[in-house]
Protein backbone atom coordinates (compact mmCIF):
# COMPACT_ATOMS: atom_id res chain seq x y z
CA UNK A 1 0.00 0.00 0.00
CA UNK A 2 1.51 2.84 -1.41
CA UNK A 3 2.67 5.65 1.52
CA UNK A 4 0.54 8.89 1.92
CA UNK A 5 3.11 10.73 3.64
CA UNK A 6 5.87 10.32 1.40
CA UNK A 7 3.50 10.98 -1.40
CA UNK A 8 2.16 14.26 0.50
CA UNK A 9 5.78 15.27 1.34
CA UNK A 10 7.16 15.37 -2.34
CA UNK A 11 3.61 17.46 -3.45
CA UNK A 12 4.12 19.46 -0.37
CA UNK A 13 7.96 20.52 -0.92
CA UNK A 14 7.47 23.83 -3.30
CA UNK A 15 11.31 24.16 -4.94
CA UNK A 16 12.26 27.20 -7.10
CA UNK A 17 15.44 27.60 -8.95
CA UNK A 18 16.13 29.72 -5.82
CA UNK A 19 16.88 26.04 -4.51
CA UNK A 20 18.99 25.12 -7.10
CA UNK A 21 23.03 24.96 -6.41
CA UNK A 22 24.30 28.17 -8.75
CA UNK A 23 26.18 25.04 -10.97
CA UNK A 24 23.41 23.39 -11.98
CA UNK A 25 21.18 26.79 -12.26
CA UNK A 26 23.75 27.59 -14.95
CA UNK A 27 24.01 23.94 -16.51
CA UNK A 28 20.28 24.56 -17.43
CA UNK A 29 20.53 27.85 -18.39
CA UNK A 30 23.11 26.62 -21.00
CA UNK A 31 20.62 23.94 -22.18
CA UNK A 32 18.07 26.63 -22.88
CA UNK A 33 20.46 29.06 -25.09
CA UNK A 34 21.22 25.73 -26.94
CA UNK A 35 17.49 24.88 -27.42
CA UNK A 36 16.85 22.17 -25.31
CA UNK A 37 13.38 21.42 -24.56
CA UNK A 38 10.78 20.27 -21.57
CA UNK A 39 13.71 20.51 -19.00
CA UNK A 40 12.53 19.27 -15.85
CA UNK A 41 14.85 19.11 -12.35
CA UNK A 42 13.91 16.48 -9.99
CA UNK A 43 15.28 16.51 -6.37
CA UNK A 44 16.11 13.07 -5.48
CA UNK A 45 18.35 13.39 -2.42
CA UNK A 46 16.01 11.12 -0.26
CA UNK A 47 15.52 8.91 -3.35
CA UNK A 48 19.12 7.52 -4.59
CA UNK A 49 22.25 7.34 -2.79
CA UNK A 50 24.11 9.04 -5.32
CA UNK A 51 22.96 12.26 -6.29
CA UNK A 52 20.68 15.18 -4.65
CA UNK A 53 19.18 16.56 -8.45
CA UNK A 54 18.57 15.44 -12.23
CA UNK A 55 18.33 17.81 -14.67
CA UNK A 56 16.21 16.04 -17.69
CA UNK A 57 16.08 17.58 -21.07
CA UNK A 58 15.23 16.43 -24.67
CA UNK A 59 16.67 17.36 -27.95
CA UNK A 60 16.06 16.94 -31.46
CA UNK A 61 18.59 15.13 -33.03
CA UNK A 62 21.56 13.24 -32.53
CA UNK A 63 23.55 16.46 -32.91
CA UNK A 64 21.27 18.71 -30.48
CA UNK A 65 21.71 16.27 -28.10
CA UNK A 66 25.70 17.09 -28.53
CA UNK A 67 25.47 20.42 -29.20
CA UNK A 68 23.40 20.78 -25.56
CA UNK A 69 25.88 18.44 -23.54
CA UNK A 70 28.94 20.02 -25.14
CA UNK A 71 27.85 23.32 -24.08
CA UNK A 72 27.24 22.19 -20.87
CA UNK A 73 30.38 20.63 -20.39
CA UNK A 74 32.43 23.87 -21.64
CA UNK A 75 30.46 26.44 -20.02
CA UNK A 76 30.55 24.01 -16.74
CA UNK A 77 34.22 23.59 -17.27
CA UNK A 78 35.12 27.19 -17.44
CA UNK A 79 33.93 27.92 -14.36
CA UNK A 80 35.76 25.32 -12.60
CA UNK A 81 33.38 22.73 -12.30
CA UNK A 82 34.59 19.27 -14.30
CA UNK A 83 32.28 15.81 -15.10
CA UNK A 84 32.98 13.38 -12.45
CA UNK A 85 31.72 11.57 -15.49
CA UNK A 86 29.92 10.85 -18.67
CA UNK A 87 28.56 8.50 -20.68
CA UNK A 88 26.28 8.29 -24.09
CA UNK A 89 28.94 10.63 -26.19
CA UNK A 90 29.37 8.67 -29.06
CA UNK A 91 26.20 8.04 -29.94
CA UNK A 92 23.75 11.07 -28.36
CA UNK A 93 21.26 9.08 -27.87
CA UNK A 94 21.24 9.83 -24.36
CA UNK A 95 24.16 11.54 -23.10
CA UNK A 96 24.57 11.26 -18.96
CA UNK A 97 27.08 13.98 -17.58
CA UNK A 98 27.86 13.17 -13.40
CA UNK A 99 28.76 16.44 -11.69
CA UNK A 100 28.13 14.55 -8.30
CA UNK A 101 25.91 16.49 -6.61
CA UNK A 102 23.47 16.56 -9.73
CA UNK A 103 23.24 14.44 -12.67
CA UNK A 104 22.59 16.49 -16.48
CA UNK A 105 20.16 13.63 -18.57
CA UNK A 106 20.61 15.00 -22.64
CA UNK A 107 18.35 12.94 -24.56
CA UNK A 108 17.04 12.26 -27.86
CA UNK A 109 13.41 12.94 -27.46
CA UNK A 110 12.32 9.13 -28.45
CA UNK A 111 14.91 8.03 -26.12
CA UNK A 112 13.86 9.92 -23.25
CA UNK A 113 9.76 9.15 -24.09
CA UNK A 114 11.34 5.17 -24.31
CA UNK A 115 12.88 5.34 -21.07
CA UNK A 116 10.83 7.46 -18.98
CA UNK A 117 13.14 8.78 -15.79
CA UNK A 118 10.61 11.11 -14.73
CA UNK A 119 8.16 8.37 -13.94
CA UNK A 120 11.03 6.54 -12.68
CA UNK A 121 11.42 9.27 -10.23
CA UNK A 122 7.66 9.69 -9.54
CA UNK A 123 8.27 10.64 -5.98
CA UNK A 124 10.83 13.12 -6.29
CA UNK A 125 10.26 16.81 -5.59
CA UNK A 126 9.91 18.47 -9.00
CA UNK A 127 11.21 21.91 -8.87
CA UNK A 128 9.60 24.72 -10.47
CA UNK A 129 11.37 26.42 -13.15
CA UNK A 130 9.42 29.45 -14.65
CA UNK A 131 9.99 28.98 -18.54
CA UNK A 132 8.15 29.97 -21.16
CA UNK A 133 5.51 27.67 -23.34
CA UNK A 134 8.26 27.77 -26.08
CA UNK A 135 10.68 25.99 -23.71
CA UNK A 136 8.25 23.29 -22.37
CA UNK A 137 6.79 22.92 -25.54
CA UNK A 138 7.63 19.54 -27.59
CA UNK A 139 6.38 21.18 -30.77
CA UNK A 140 9.01 20.62 -33.35
CA UNK A 141 10.50 17.56 -31.43
CA UNK A 142 8.48 15.10 -30.49
CA UNK A 143 8.44 14.06 -34.56
CA UNK A 144 11.34 11.48 -34.49
CA UNK A 145 13.68 12.63 -37.65
CA UNK A 146 15.05 8.88 -37.99
CA UNK A 147 14.03 6.31 -35.91
CA UNK A 148 16.02 6.13 -32.97
CA UNK A 149 18.21 2.89 -32.44
CA UNK A 150 16.41 1.48 -28.58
Amino acid sequence: MPNASSDNAAAAKKLTRNDLPETLQRALDVAIDKSARAPVILEVTEITGYTDWVLIVSGRSERHVAAISDGIKGELRAKGCKAQGADGMGEHNWDLLDYDDFMVHVFYHPVRMHYDLESMWSDAARVELDLSAEVLSLIHISEPTRQAEI
